[in-house]
């Protein structure tokens, strides 16, 4: 099955890429673990864009399981197999305040299977990446104007399986690479940050199709505050058949939640970011609208038809 992913995002703008746009957690979680990339059946294609005021940011990204060949029979080919190898990247340009960062990301992972029916996978994937970034002048903190091209890479491990999956992974692995005095003026997407996600899907009907997925999301920095409540992140999905309704909880002063209809050939969804802590007419609502397309076709043999 092949799938390609549109989404629009029109939300505040983040410091560490991924973290914004808020789909990626829930849509395209390899962008913050490489070893993810390929590891579903059907190769995403994703684009986001996020306009806040004056600022904006777009995001570009794609990851798929390298397939080969099946065996010929009498000189035709009779369907693909899937190597062990996933691939993945992502192109990004965000614009904000007088900073403005252009990026490219390339990933690729090795996935082993854990048993003979091929259900099971442990995985370990590497991002190799890069950031262009144009600094204005700041006259009024006497900050001249600066260009810098700033490496960096991702690693991570990832344990899937039908119910289950467990992953570690850390971002921007060399750290800022960049002065501390450039950090504090400008907002460059480059601090170091550690992942662990899990999550487990509960069958709740399977005449019905209802299935019910908790998850959660460690995120930290270099200070490793484990105290901190903002460090852990829920997520709750409940899948209905072709219908997926979450929540997730990535920022204590707000409350997102996520809708997706998947139809045979297509998928549409939304996302949106309720503040808590003020009236939602005083600050504007973060919406991300998404939309999936199934390149290949649909049948029994493929496995459900609403496969997630």
């Amino acid at each position: 099955m092949l799938m390609g992913t549109l989404a629009l995002n029109i939300s505040l703008l983040g410091q560490h890429l991924p973290l914004r746009p808020i789909s990626t957690r829930v849509f395209t979680p390899f962008l913050v673990n490489p070893a993810i990339a390929g590891s579903k059946d059907f190769m995403a294609i994703d684009f986001a864009t996020t306009i806040q005021g004056d600022d904006f940011s777009q995001l570009l990204s794609s990851n798929s399981r390298i397939a080969k060949k099946g065996p010929r029979y009498f000189g035709a080919p009779v369907g693909k197999s899937f190597t062990n190898f996933g691939v993945g990247g992502a192109l990004f340009n965000d614009h904000s305040g007088p900073s403005r960062n252009l990026g490219v990301s390339a990933a690729a992972s090795y996935h082993m299977p854990l048993n003979d029916k091929n259900i099971s996978f442990v995985s370990a994937g590497l991002a190799v990446k890069g950031i262009y970034n144009i600094m204005d002048s700041i006259a009024d903190l006497d900050a001249p104007g600066k260009e810098s091209i700033i490496p960096n890479l991702d690693a991570g491990i990832y344990l899937y399986s039908q119910n289950f999956y467990a992953g570690v992974s850390v971002t921007n692995l060399l750290g800022s690479m960049i002065d501390s005095a450039d950090m504090a003026l400008y907002n460059i997407p480059v601090s170091r940050q550690y992942f662990f996600l899990a999550g487990y899907k509960l069958v709740l009907s399977r005449s019905l199709n209802i299935v019910l997925e908790p998850s959660l999301i460690i995120n930290l920095d270099d200070s490793l505050k484990f105290n901190s409540k903002e460090t852990y992140n829920p997520m709750l999905k409940l899948y209905m058949d072709a219908f997926c309704l979450g929540a997730y909880l990535h920022d204590y002063n707000n409350l997102t939640f996520s809708f997706q209809y998947k139809f045979p050939k297509l998928y549409i969804g939304t996302l949106i970011d309720f503040p808590r802590d003020v009236p939602f007419y005083k600050r504007d609502l973060t919406v991300e609208i998404a939309a999936g397309f199934n390149f290949g076709s649909v049948t029994k043999t493929s496995g459900s038809r609403y496969h997630w």
